[in-house]
């Protein structure tokens, strides 16, 4: 668009990327995760990352949404998250929409799942999810994908698919129990179903 502009504002006299086509966006269908697949890879976890993976699972929420929960907006008496901040490579930061900045429904399964997280909480931070393997605070999404999901599809037999795919599992899950698509888009931080 820069070159497009200057050109046609004549600050120059060629587009040098005129000639230059577009690459092809391949689009990659999402493949979410079936009951059955979803159960077999919480067979192989337990304790906390059994309750991240469950919570993951059952509230549609992103990675980064997870490691920076904080026990200060979870609700368990009223069954619900606040969802306000995201960690991204160790620095939290604002949901990136404002529908990001959302108040999440727990269902049973997340409920049960964070719960049960309580007796796993650090007594030097406030965050849910902490590696209390290693007894460091800090996780993140790479952390996640190689000490926790990866090692769990392949005890699982499951062939290798994203963690972000939890996310369409949820919506999935969800539209198939009927549902209404404003809603699960709302709890998933989008602003509409069209996202």
């Amino acid at each position: 668009m820069m070159f497009k502009e200057n050109y046609e504002d004549e600050v120059i006299k060629k587009n040098p990327l005129q000639r230059i086509k577009p690459l092809k966006v391949k689009y990659i269908e999402p493949k979410p995760f079936n009951e059955v697949e979803m159960n077999k890879i919480l067979n192989q976890l337990v304790g906390w990352e059994h309750n991240l993976i469950k919570t993951a699972f059952w509230t549609g929420m992103r990675t980064s949404e997870l490691v920076a929960l904080r026990w200060e907006n979870v609700d368990l008496i009223r069954g619900r998250v606040h969802e306000k901040e995201a960690t991204v490579r160790n620095i939290v930061k604002d949901p990136k929409t404002e529908a990001g900045d959302r108040r999440i429904k727990l269902n049973e399964h997340a409920l049960e799942a964070l719960k049960s997280q309580k007796f796993f909480k650090l007594s030097n931070t406030d965050l849910v999810f902490t590696d209390i393997k290693s007894k460091t605070v800090a996780l993140d999404d790479q952390k996640i994908r190689k000490k926790i999901w990866k090692p769990a599809l392949n005890r699982a037999g499951i062939t290798y698919r994203k963690p972000y795919l939890t996310r369409h599992t949820f919506a999935s899950m969800m539209l198939m129990d009927g549902r209404n698509p404003f809603w699960v888009s709302k709890q998933m931080g989008h602003k509409s179903p069209a996202q």
